[in-house]
């Protein structure tokens, strides 16, 4: 009997143990369990974080990106002095000076008497010429297809037209473009023109300008500032479906108007002269893009006050510019 009892305290003493030890080792599961989970949900979390940073900083990017490309449009101040300058220097008025100006990359302007109308001269040529390349594009028309030239068309004047071709001949439309701007003939614009019809080609030259022009437009060459800056930013804004118009820009006029004074730099016009009216308007490409238009009424050696014009704004701007450079330069010098 007492065998039996001892052995019976040996075998609770085993099971006690066993029971300690299986309690130990599912404790020990347990807590390894609870380990993986926490160490699983840490994970989790810090790749949440590490998403989470990563799209603050590109949103913060982006938007640091969209702050440095907005650039709010301001008056060029520097430009107002100046052009307020010239024109007491030379006697000019809202009677007979009305000027537009735009930097493309700084976003600065300055207009002056820039709603007032005014014949416009030859400076109608642009637009047109820009009307025929719409339609071009637009499968209306081919370069190489011809157009009838007139009686009606002859106008004396600047140009080609009526030394190589008769009335009643048909006249290819890339020469006909090429003569308008190169060479600003006259006869060449008549026949564009007639062809699709005045009228009909005045209301469609309205598509390059959201202001609203006098009746007086539809039935007569006259046009304003604000108008041709219009077209010629739009001509800008769309320079891959214009290029060859612009090319022909580049070399018309043979270094007169706005390129007189700046050879060193490209210019893109188109001039007008007509019953003392002399104007230019064009893009000048230089250390930043120029969008420049000076139109004149009776003033005597108008065609050099618009190149002066042209030269004294480029370099206006361009000193401006080396001068923040130069300051730049210096600073970073000092920081070093």
């Amino acid at each position: 009997m007492s065998k039996k009892g001892k052995h019976s305290k040996e075998e609770n003493s085993r099971v006690k143990i066993k029971n300690k030890i299986g309690i130990i080792v599912v404790s020990l599961c347990v807590i390894a369990v609870i380990v993986i989970i926490i160490y699983h949900h840490s994970i989790r979390n810090k790749e949440n974080m590490n998403k989470l940073t990563e799209e603050l900083v590109e949103e913060s990017i982006e938007t640091s990106s969209a702050e440095e490309i907005i650039i709010e449009e301001t008056v060029d101040t520097d430009i107002e002095t100046l052009i307020n300058g010239m024109m007491e220097e030379n006697h000019l008025s809202d009677n007979n000076f009305f000027f537009f100006y735009y930097n493309v990359e700084q976003k600065k302007y300055y207009f002056y008497n820039e709603n007032t109308y005014f014949t416009a001269a030859s400076t109608i040529k642009l637009p047109v010429a820009m009307l025929y390349y719409d339609k071009i594009k637009e499968g209306e028309y081919n370069l190489s297809d011809t157009l009838l030239y007139d009686s009606d068309d002859y106008e004396v004047g600047d140009g080609n037209t009526a030394l190589d071709y008769s009335v009643g001949d048909k006249i290819p439309l890339s020469y006909l473009l090429e003569e308008t701007i190169v060479n600003s003939d006259n006869t060449a614009l008549n026949i564009l023109i007639h062809h699709i019809g005045y009228q009909q080609c005045k209301e469609e030259l309205t598509k390059y300008s959201k202001q609203e022009l006098v009746q007086e437009f539809y039935s007569s060459n006259i046009a304003n500032a604000s108008y041709y800056y219009d077209v010629i930013q739009y001509l800008y804004q769309h320079s891959e479906e214009y290029s060859q118009l612009i090319e022909y820009m580049k070399i018309s006029s043979y270094g007169e108007y706005l390129k007189a004074n700046l050879p060193q730099y490209e210019v893109a016009h188109k001039y007008g002269s007509y019953d003392g009216y002399v104007h230019d308007y064009g893009i000048i490409y230089g250390e930043n893009t120029y969008l420049i238009g000076v139109f004149t009424k009776g003033i005597v050696n108008a065609n050099e006050l618009i190149a002066n014009i042209g030269e004294q704004v480029v370099n206006c701007v361009e000193k401006e510019s080396a001068d923040e450079k130069n300051e730049v330069v210096s600073s970073d010098s000092l920081n070093v």
